[in-house]
């Protein structure tokens, strides 16, 4: 029985490395394929993945550990790769990385319901995360120092999102480093500028006001003008907003039926400039504000065509209102 048992306590460290040696050897693909890791997944995942043995997966791992986490993507695997070749080849995924892009004139409503229809996010995730993590983005960008809104900085463009690795955090950093490229340095503004988050809110109405960059210095030197000499400044492209409309959702009829309604955003019943900005604007808007055209004028109305037509007083505005609009 002493032999017996001394014989298997011999043999069983020579099974145990012929196996772990034939475990490390085996081919896991006998062709080229795609391999899927998805976000809960990590590198214990390839037992059932390439039907392994799991306890002599553990030891490889412990033996052998990863450099990097295992990132959800998909990886194009060669053919004939053992377990250390599909592992370094785990390193290297395919890029397939969609472009989404975030217009000018949409507000924060808009991209959150272009994320979560694309289904990167739930609906409603980066309004609350809005809320919830402003002061640490604050933290990390110096131009939302007095900001009580991502709103204004969630700058428009084309952006490229991996969709099997898609964190929000990550895509609001993008989208603020990439204000702080094409704002805040190209356009030479101080970031503790006291008039920063004004001359924002004054061009999230430029850009919902006015398609053409041509127009929107002299669009917005009327509305600063307006601002100037306490009037009310008119801009129905603030009405929508409090009522946390998207851009589809905020219609011509919404607009008229709410034209008089009493809230921190309508410009048409509260002096000033809304409470915070209506949408993000474009770096042509933000440059728009700081460098307004010298007009005579004090209003402007576009056609059917949208074009614009100005008029210094009242009575040439009615008399345009006639002439353009049907």
């Amino acid at each position: 029985m002493k032999k017996l048992i001394l014989l298997i306590i011999v043999l069983l460290p020579i099974y145990f490395v012929y196996s772990y040696n034939n475990f490390t050897n085996t081919i896991l693909t006998k062709d080229e394929q795609i391999l899927e890791i998805k976000k809960w997944e990590n590198y214990y995942s390839l037992a059932s993945k390439f039907d392994l043995d799991s306890n002599y997966l553990k030891v490889y791992l412990k033996l052998n550990p990863p450099n990097k986490d295992l990132q959800a993507w998909n990886f194009k695997l060669k053919s004939w790769l053992n377990i250390t070749q599909v592992i370094e080849s785990l390193k290297n995924p395919i890029t397939k990385d969609l472009l989404v892009t975030i217009l000018e004139w949409w507000n924060i409503y808009d991209i959150d319901n272009k994320l979560s229809k694309n289904n990167y996010i739930q609906s409603w995730d980066l309004i609350t995360l809005n809320k919830e993590k402003l002061d640490q983005f604050k933290k990390e960008f110096v131009f939302l120092n007095n900001a009580e809104t991502l709103e204004w900085f969630l700058y428009p463009d084309t952006y490229s999102i991996n969709p099997n690795n898609f964190i929000l955090e990550d895509f609001i950093k993008t989208m603020l480093d990439n204000f702080n490229t094409k704002v805040i340095k190209e356009l030479d503004i101080n970031p503790n500028d006291f008039e920063l988050q004004n001359n924002l809110i004054l061009a999230s109405i430029v850009e919902k006001e006015e398609k053409s960059i041509k127009e929107k210095t002299t669009v917005a030197w009327v509305l600063k003008k307006r601002l100037k000499e306490n009037w009310f400044i008119w801009a129905d492209a603030t009405v929508c907003y409090p009522y946390e409309f998207t851009f589809d959702e905020c219609t011509p009829k919404f607009i008229w039926n709410h034209i008089q309604d009493k809230n921190d955003y309508n410009t048409r019943t509260k002096l000033g400039l809304p409470k915070t900005p209506i949408c993000n604007p474009s770096a042509d808007s933000i440059y728009a504000v700081y460098n307004a055209k010298d007009t005579p004028y004090y209003y402007y109305l576009h056609d059917e065509n949208w074009q614009i037509h100005y008029a210094k007083t009242n009575e040439e505005h009615v008399a345009n209102k006639m002439l353009y609009i049907k």
